[in-house]
């Protein structure tokens, strides 16, 4: 299921089938997300305290490197829930797969 659409582990969960929970954006991305969800990045990005964004596998970010909705904390609530609920069951997924992308 993707990511977006968290319910359907529900849905997956309710007929005995096993859920694979898929994102579609880049790992770092997601690992930025995933951190702010859980509480290890603190918001607002901007303000006291230090300034650069670090994740575990992620060269250091600097806060403008993020979405808007990230380094301007609370300038668009509705997709800043949207994107941040993607990680909500991710402890519950059974399988967890990221896109990747590979040179041919």
């Amino acid at each position: 299921y993707d990511g977006f659409f968290p319910w359907a582990l529900d849905v997956a969960k309710q007929f005995g089938l096993v859920g694979v929970l898929f994102f579609t954006q880049s790992c770092a991305v997601n690992s930025v997300y995933y951190h702010v969800q859980r509480g290890l990045i603190q918001l607002p990005l901007l303000g006291p305290g230090p300034s650069r964004i670090s994740v575990p596998g992620v060269p250091d970010l600097e806060p403008w490197d993020a979405p808007s909705f990230l380094h301007k904390y609370g300038s668009n609530p509705f997709w800043f829930e949207v994107v941040l609920d993607q990680f909500s069951n991710i402890d519950q997924a059974d399988w967890v797969q990221q896109q990747q992308l590979l040179p041919v």
